[in-house]
């Protein structure tokens, strides 16, 4: 039997070529009724379409790159789940592309991505922290006039849509519920310097601290790089100190579990000893034990939205710039009690 054509789609299901291409092209303003028409008659004839020639009819390639540098596997996976759902619902493929200039000073964001839009052909980009912040990719995008979207950015021209949590507010959340436990001496984990995410959370930290009047030499801020070994070391360097703290928030999960592993090791209690708090609502603040406190941030809603958000754009270059926030919420655990 010959392979199915659109002309065959379209004569089985009553309708023209042209609503049987808007339907496979996933276009908007396509009546469910008749779309449901088409995949049926599509099913039926085992019609499989041609996506070279698809992306050859419509100058498209049909691929959505994110671009990022994060250390943090749960993150990224979480984000993904998001993109690839969004994508998949629209005829999408979602690719992951690290561009680790973290590790290697050498290289920048701007030059990166752009030898990679050189040779790659890609409909749209999405930019999750610390690229989202980087003043000199955003200009080199938008002067390049590829359609793209930013997951909580803190710097914010008005030039493209974003997805966000309000990162400062959240770690106000965390930095109370410690302060109400009793703690008067706690210690904040840092992020990368260059993330600026983790800039705000630091600062929601130390708005709860003066708020509260607490002594900031017993506050002590240690840096950090989001990866479970910097929380381990960040510990150790804390129990070396004459200030040693009843309680620590760690700007990310990852180093929240690395804090716990190097209490194991000290033979401290948690939370008997040592109050943890950690931010993202990741998989491993879940399966440690005890299990973290933590606030839990929406990664994958925020990734399939800023997806959905860049088709828009990616369909209508017209389309209006849309910034929205999504809530997070306090997740308390055992390991956090009060003093």
């Amino acid at each position: 039997m010959k392979n199915a054509t659109i002309k065959d789609i379209a004569q089985k299901a009553g309708v023209s070529i042209k609503t049987v291409s808007r339907v496979f092209n996933y276009e908007p303003n396509v009546r469910e009724i008749t779309k449901d028409k088409v995949l049926e008659a599509a099913k039926a004839m085992n019609y499989k379409p041609n996506m070279a020639a698809r992306s050859l009819a419509s100058k498209k390639s049909y691929v959505i790159v994110h671009f990022y540098d994060n250390p943090s596997p749960d993150y990224l996976e979480r984000a993904y789940q998001g993109i690839h759902k969004a994508c998949r619902a629209n005829g999408y493929f979602a690719v992951m592309e690290p561009i680790e200039v973290s590790k290697n000073n050498n290289l920048n964001y701007s030059d990166e991505i752009r030898a990679y839009i050189d040779i790659h052909t890609i409909d749209g980009i999405i930019l999750t922290p610390p690229l989202c912040d980087d003043k000199k990719l955003i200009q080199m995008l938008s002067a390049s006039n590829l359609p793209f979207v930013r997951i909580s950015p803190h710097y914010k021209p008005r030039i493209t849509s974003s997805t966000f949590v309000d990162e400062r507010a959240a770690a106000h959340l965390i930095t109370k519920h410690l302060v109400e436990l009793g703690h008067k001496k706690i210690a904040f984990i840092s992020g990368p310097p260059n993330h600026c995410a983790a800039q705000a959370r630091q600062d929601g930290f130390l708005d709860i601290i003066k708020e509260a009047k607490l002594n900031l030499q017993n506050c002590q801020i240690i840096q950090g790089d989001f990866s479970f070994r910097s929380g381990f070391n960040a510990l150790e360097s804390l129990l070396e100190t004459q200030n040693k703290p009843s309680a620590i928030f760690a700007a990310n999960d990852d180093m929240a579990a690395g804090v716990m592993m190097a209490a194991l090791k000290h033979g401290l209690d948690i939370p008997k000893d040592l109050s943890v708090a950690g931010y993202d609502g990741s998989r491993i603040s879940e399966i440690l034990w005890p299990p973290i406190t933590t606030i839990r941030q929406p990664v994958r809603i925020l990734a399939e939205k800023a997806t959905e958000l860049l088709l828009k754009h990616i369909r209508n270059p017209r389309q209006e710039l849309i910034h929205q926030r999504l809530d997070v919420n306090l997740i308390d655990r055992d390991s956090s009690s009060p003093l």
